[in-house]
């Protein structure tokens, strides 16, 4: 709870600029993949901030439901609702904690992406939050994470970096790093200095390797379905900075086994 409160205030300072931070980039082929993988059911969002994603996935007839740690993210995103046309399917938001949540419903999907899950700064937080996505999730469905590669992305390549983002005559941005690699942890700060004075964005991470991830699902009982390096389907490579990986559930033991011939037949039961 103390994490959920830490990340409420840093999200709180995000809620007013997120939008303009996060303008160039582009959610149209995120909804397109998410929306195929939801069919004609709902989708749950963890880290639905603004609804930056969850209003083009609207759009394609999916309703999303959201968790998020920030009232302030969550108020502009009802803002954007009542502005939406008509007709179109709903999102809806509360707050919550996405690594321990329990909403006494099921989805076919449910997503986080953007490397939110490494919000979570505890190794045993972002555990959780496989095993309550895993609980949530219809007989079918599917839990689908987006990421950053902690090397290849930069993320974890240096133990301090500063990197400037825009320079122009009005105003300077740059993003400073401080990396801890014996707890995984990359602490930063988002800088805008002009005319109104200076901004701070502050935001704290621990990354997490493909690898790593892959025996998070398996702890909550799922297994990698597929793994791509964007929302267009690109292989995944060694170079590859993102990935996009789809888990579904493990099929239980007996499905398993009758799957694979070595179940109790009719035989050996009328036989004894």
């Amino acid at each position: 709870m103390k994490d959920l409160h830490q990340q409420a205030a840093r999200w709180g300072q995000w809620a007013q600029y997120y939008d303009e931070e996060t303008r160039n980039q582009d959610p149209s082929a995120a909804a397109a993949v998410l929306s195929d993988l939801a069919g004609d059911g709902a989708a749950l969002e963890l880290g639905i901030g603004t609804g930056r994603v969850a209003f083009p996935l609207a759009e394609w007839g999916t309703p999303v439901f959201g968790l998020d740690a920030s009232q302030k993210m969550i108020n502009r995103l009802e803002e954007y609702q009542k502005q939406t046309p008509e007709g179109r399917s709903p999102v809806q938001a509360r707050i919550g904690d996405m690594a321990r949540f329990d909403l006494g419903t099921h989805y076919p999907l449910v997503y986080v992406i953007a490397s939110t899950l490494f919000l979570l700064t505890e190794q045993e937080d972002q555990v959780s939050c496989f095993r309550s996505a895993a609980r949530h999730l219809t007989p079918q469905g599917q839990f689908v994470v987006e990421p950053a590669v902690p090397h290849t992305s930069g993320m974890s390549s240096e133990r301090q970096q500063m990197i400037v983002r825009e320079m122009i005559e009005e105003h300077l941005s740059w993003s400073a790093f401080v990396h801890d690699p014996v707890h995984q942890i990359v602490r930063a700060q988002e800088v805008r200095v002009g005319p109104d004075g200076c901004r701070l964005l502050p935001k704290v991470m621990r990354y997490a390797h493909p690898a790593e991830l892959g025996l998070m699902a398996q702890l909550a009982g799922l297994r990698l379905e597929r793994r791509t390096a964007d929302w267009k389907g690109s292989p995944f490579t060694a170079t590859s900075t993102h990935h996009v990986s789809v888990y579904s559930r493990q099929p239980a033991a007996a499905e398993t086994s009758q799957a694979s011939g070595h179940g109790p037949s009719l035989r050996s039961k009328t036989s004894s």
